[in-house]
Parts: structure tokens; sequence; C-alpha cells
């Protein structure tokens, strides 16, 4: 585990309050990526206009328009209604992507970055949020609804991958607590090694997974499960913390 010194300068506190920066250009770093006026127009006219239209009629809309917004947006993407997109320069969207209703996209900073994967789906509710990192998500993976994935450094789930709904995955936020006469938030994050969930994982509902892990292709966990350490491909875990129970397709073990 390293020290990197974040000072956190992406919180949006501190992104629209910059001193001696104008309130447009503040406002342009968060949404759009970059302090581009016109960029900033269309984001705010066609988020506008059609980010809250109902029906069919507002899928076929911002299929048509937000391909401007983004880094990329592969052909058939579904946007749902009341998307939140930051940092839109920085975002890239595969073929037949679904964004359900209410997802935050949120791409922070300079290198905040989240790439989506052909046919991959996020549900409703939740929140994809790269800050200092990178998000790749893998083909044809589905995102529950609620969820939280996060990172500082790295985060990667790859093809195929369930994660059931009210699952938080954060790489990173591991902040430095070490002195007591300075705020905690003033310390900075000690960083591990990001997290990898490796092809055909599924995740139960209510899981917890934790910055440093690793979890092998074909691995299933339990609902509820805190997983701090990584676990073999086509594992069978549960528990607070996850434990290996037995191999998928094996007899189970004590």
């Amino acid at each position: 585990m390293s020290n990197k010194l974040l000072p956190q300068d992406g919180q949006i506190q501190r992104v629209l309050n910059k001193p001696g920066e104008p309130a447009w250009k503040q406002y342009a770093h968060l949404a759009v990526g970059r302090p581009s006026r016109w960029a900033l127009l269309r984001y705010e006219f066609l988020t506008g206009c059609f980010g809250n239209w109902p029906g069919a009629a507002g899928y076929w809309l911002r299929r048509k328009t937000y391909g401007r917004l983004f880094a990329s947006m592969g052909a058939g993407a579904i946007i749902g209604r009341n998307v939140v997109i930051r940092g839109a320069d920085r975002i890239r969207l595969g073929r037949g992507v679904a964004i359900d209703d209410n997802v935050v996209l949120d791409a922070r900073d300079a290198d905040g970055a989240i790439e989506i994967g052909d046919g991959a789906l996020i549900s409703r509710n939740t929140i994809v949020r790269a800050r200092n990192g990178m998000i790749k998500i893998g083909e044809k993976a589905d995102i529950g609804a609620n969820c939280l994935l996060a990172t500082d450094s790295r985060l990667e789930v790859g093809r195929q991958v369930l994660i059931a709904a009210y699952t938080y995955v954060c790489a990173g936020g591991n902040h430095i607590c070490s002195r007591t006469d300075v705020p905690i938030l003033e310390q900075g994050l000690a960083q591990k090694d990001g997290i990898v969930i490796e092809d055909d994982v599924w995740l139960g509902a209510y899981t917890m997974v934790l910055d440093g892990v690793r979890i092998g292709t074909g691995t299933v966990i339990g609902a509820h499960s805190l997983v701090n350490k990584s676990l073999p491909a086509r594992s069978l875990a549960w528990g607070q913390p996850a434990r290996r129970r037995k191999e998928r397709g094996a007899t189970a073990t004590t």
C-alpha cells in the first residue's frame, strides 16, 4: 500500500470554488471535463432539453443526440431519464450499452475516466464514479440497481459479470488517519492496487468489495459479504469477511 497525497481536489465543492477562476469554467470542468464554452453550452442544451424527456421519444432523442456529449458512444446505446453526467469528455460507451434512469456517470479530475463495454447494463440509481483513476466495465456486464462503483486508482470489471443490487465496490478512498493534529480529510489517501473483478463473476446483493482485491474468474460471492482479500478462480465464498468455502463443482470444505 502506498500513500499518495490527494487533497481531494475532485470534491464538488472544491471544483466549483477555485479562487480566481470564472464560475462557468469551474462548472465546465465538472460537467464537460474541460473549460470550453461551446462544449458547455451543448451539454446544457442537450441535457436540459432531452435529459428528462419521457417514453420512447426520450430514448430516441437521447440516442440521437447524446453521442455529442461523450468521448464516444456506440450504436444502439440506451440512455434513461435523469442520468447525471460529469466529465463527459472522459466517458466512453460501447455498442448497445443500457444506462437506466437516475444513474450517475462521474469521471472527475484530469485522470478520471470511465469505459463501459458493448452490451453492458447499468441499472437505475447506480453511481459509477472515477476520480483520479479509471473504471473499466467489460462487455455484457450487468450492474444492479442502487450500486456504487468508485475508484481513486483502478477498478476493472470483467465480461459478463453480474453485480446484484446495493453492492459497494470501492477501489481507493482509504483515508490516512495517522496524525491527530490534522483533519483526516486533509491527510491524503493510502492507495492499494485497485480492484479487479475477472470475467463471469457473480456478486450477491449488499456485498462490499474493498481496495486491493482481485476476484478470480467464475467466482460467486454470497449476499451480504465483505470481500477484503483476493479470491482464486471458481470460488464459492461468503461471510464477513468472505471466505472461500468450496470450488464450483467440487465438494464443500470446512
